[in-house]
C-alpha cells in the first residue's frame, strides 16, 4: 500500500502524504527527542524530516522500509541539530558485570507499567545520544539490527557491541535512578 501511495504523491496527489505523516509522526518524534533531548527543537526536526521526505520522495528506491528511510532522515536531521550541543556521557561501565546486564528488566519489574515507562525515559535522556536512539530503535520501536544499520549508518556488528554497551550504561543509570528513588521513600 505504501508503494502506491508513493506513487500517488509523486504523480501530484499531495494528499496521500498525510498517511505517512500520521503513521510516522509519534515514532519520529521519539527518535528526534531522543537525540536533541528537547520537545521543541523535536518537533521542529520532525516536521524538517517530512519535508525533506516529501521532497527527496523521488529518490526513495524501496531497496528498505519506507520507516527505515524516513528514520534516517530523521536522525540525520537531529544530529545536525545538536552538532554544536553534543556532550559526552562518561558512565563507567567497565565496572558492571556482564550479569547483570542481562537482568536489567529485574531492577524495575516490580513496578508499575507507568512507573517503569517515567524511569526507562528518564535514564534514556541521561545516556548519551547515540545510546539512547539505538536503545530507542532496538527495544521501543523493534527495528531489527539491519534496519537500525541502514538508519544510523553503522556496521552491524558495530550496532551488536554498541547495544551491548549502551545496555551496560543504562543498567548503570536506572540502578542510580532506583536508588535514589528508593532512598526518597524511605
Amino acid at each position: 500500500m505504501e508503494s502506491l501511495y508513493i506513487k500517488e504523491i509523486i504523480l501530484g496527489d499531495v494528499s496521500k502524504f498525510s498517511y505517512f505523516v500520521s503513521k510516522y509522526k509519534d515514532m519520529s518524534f521519539v527518535i528526534a527527542f531522543r537525540i536533541v533531548k528537547n520537545k521543541e527543537d523535536a518537533e521542529e526536526v520532525v516536521q524538517d524530516s517530512f519535508l525533506r521526505a516529501y521532497k527527496s520522495l523521488g529518490k526513495f528506491k524501496h531497496n528498505s522500509k519506507f520507516s527505515t528511510w524516513l528514520y534516517r532522515i530523521v536522525v540525520n536531521t537531529s544530529l545536525t541539530k545538536v552538532k554544536r550541543r553534543s556532550t559526552i556521557n562518561n558512565i563507567d561501565i567497565e565496572e558492571v558485570p556482564d550479569i547483570f546486564i542481562e537482568n536489567v528488566e529485574s531492577i524495575y519489574g516490580g513496578l508499575a507499567n507507568e512507573e517503569q515507562k517515567k524511569f526507562i525515559n528518564h535514564a534514556l535522556n541521561e545516556l548519551n545520544v547515540e545510546d539512547s536512539l539505538l536503545l530507542t530503535l532496538y527495544y521501543i520501536n523493534e527495528n531489527s539490527i539491519d534496519e537500525i544499520g541502514e538508519i544510523t549508518d553503522i556496521s552491524n556488528k558495530n550496532i551488536k557491541m554498541k547495544l551491548y554497551r549502551a545496555r551496560k550504561r543504562m543498567y548503570v543509570v536506572l540502578n542510580k535512578i532506583l536508588k535514589l528513588e528508593m532512598k526518597e521513600i524511605i
